[in-house]
C-alpha cells in the first residue's frame, strides 16, 4: 500500500493520477474534503471517464501535525510520497511556514522509522540549494548558506530537508526530490492564480530575473521511477528548462491571447510598487502581493543542472511552451471572466 501527503495539491493530484494509472492502490492523505473536487478535475484532464483510476485511491483525512493519527495512518503502508508542503515568501507566515515544512516532515520521517516504511520521497525545494559561482549551473553538491536574506520559504523547507537526511542516518530508505518552478495544468489551483490573473488583465511589467522551471507531470513521473528504482540518500533537482521570467510570461500571455508584458522592473520601480503594495496591505488587512523578497526572488539570475537525475532515470522533459500551451485553455475554460 501506498500513500500520498498532500494528496489534494497540484503535484499530490497528479501523483496520484500516475499510482492509479499503474493499477495501483494509494491512500491519500487530506485535510480539507472541498479540494478533493481539485483533484477530480485535475483527472478529467487526461481522461474523460475517471472512474477506473478514481476507484484505487481510499481518501483518509488527517494532518501531519498531528504526529499519533499520522503514524496510525501508516500502519501496513510501504511507500509514502510526502508532497504537502505551504509555499510563501510572507515573513508574518514565518511560524506557519516552520510548522508544516520542518516540523510536520520531521512527523512524517519519525512515522515512517516507526512503522517500518520501505521507502520514502520527499519533496523538498531549489530554495535549499547552494548558489552557483558565476557560469556554473547550480547541482546538487552545492550546500545551502543561510543569509540573512534567505528567506522564511527557504529556511523552512532547508529545516524539512535536514530532517530526511536525520531519517536517513537513523536508518531510514528515502531519496529526496528538488523540482524547481513547477508549472503545468492545474497549476492555477494554487499560488499561482495570482500571476495568471494578473496577466489575463494586462500585465505591463515583466522582472528581470531567470530560474529553472519544470512541468508537474515531469516531477510526479521522476518520483516514481525514483522511488521504484534503487535510488537511496540521494538528492536530485528536477527540472526540465532554465528561462527568463520574461519568457515564461510571454509564452503564458501569448496562450491566453492578451499582449505580453513590455516593460521591465526597474529597482526603482521596485520600491514604488512595494511601498505602494504595503500601504494597500495595511488599510485593507490583506496579504501583500508583491513584498521586497519576493521582488528579489524574481531578480535573481538562477540557471540548475538536471544532469544528475537524467543519467539516472534517463527522463525526456515535456517542453516549457508545450506545457503552457496544454494549460492555458484549460485555465481559460475554467476561470472565464464574466461578460
Amino acid at each position: 500500500m501506498i500513500m500520498v501527503t498532500g494528496a489534494t495539491g497540484f503535484l499530490g493530484a497528479h501523483i496520484l493520477y500516475d499510482l492509479a494509472g499503474k493499477g495501483l492502490r494509494v491512500k491519500a492523505l487530506y485535510r480539507d474534503s472541498l479540494k478533493i473536487t481539485n483533484v477530480k478535475k485535475i483527472f478529467g484532464y487526461y481522461r474523460e471517464n475517471i472512474s477506473e483510476f478514481w476507484n484505487r485511491i481510499e481518501w483518509i483525512e488527517g494532518d501531519i501535525l498531528d504526529y499519533y493519527s499520522l503514524r496510525e495512518n501508516l500502519k501496513d503502508i510501504k511507500v509514502v510520497y510526502h508532497a504537502a508542503g505551504l509555499v510563501s515568501f510572507e515573513n508574518r507566515d514565518r511560524e506557519e511556514l516552520n510548522q508544516i515544512n520542518a516540523r510536520g516532515v520531521a512527523h512524517v520521517v519519525n512515522a515512517c522509522l516507526e512503522q517500518g516504511i520501505d521507502k520514502l520521497c520527499h519533496v523538498s525545494s531549489i530554495a535549499t540549494l547552494g548558489e552557483s559561482n558565476g557560469s556554473e549551473l547550480i547541482r546538487e553538491t552545492m550546500m545551502w548558506n543561510p543569509v540573512n536574506s534567505a528567506s522564511a520559504y527557504a529556511v523552512s523547507k532547508f529545516k524539512g530537508e535536514m530532517e530526511v537526511w536525520r531519517g536517513i542516518h537513523e536508518g531510514l530508505q528515502a531519496v529526496i526530490v528538488n523540482p524547481s518552478v513547477i508549472v503545468g495544468p492545474g497549476m492555477w489551483m494554487g499560488s499561482a492564480r495570482q500571476i495568471l490573473d494578473r496577466i489575463r488583465s494586462g500585465m505591463k511589467y515583466y522582472p528581470g530575473g531567470s530560474t529553472g522551471y519544470v512541468d508537474v507531470r515531469d516531477v510526479a513521473t521522476a518520483m516514481i521511477r525514483l522511488t521504484d528504482g534503487n535510488f537511496f540518500s540521494e538528492r536530485y533537482i528536477v527540472s526540465s528548462e532554465n528561462l527568463p521570467h520574461r519568457t515564461l510570461l510571454n509564452l503564458i500571455s501569448d496562450a491566453m491571447g492578451v499582449p505580453r508584458p513590455a516593460h521591465p522592473v526597474t529597482p526603482c520601480l521596485m520600491r514604488m510598487a512595494v511601498a505602494a503594495e504595503s500601504i494597500r496591505s495595511t488599510f485593507t488587512g490583506q496579504v501583500p502581493r508583491l513584498t521586497q523578497k519576493t521582488l528579489e526572488i524574481a531578480s535573481a539570475e538562477l540557471a540548475y543542472s538536471n544532469k544528475k537525475i537524467k543519467d539516472a532515470i534517463t527522463v525526456s522533459f515535456i517542453p516549457i511552451e508545450e506545457s503552457i500551451q496544454f494549460s492555458i485553455p484549460h485555465f481559460l475554460a475554467e476561470t472565464a471572466l464574466p461578460v
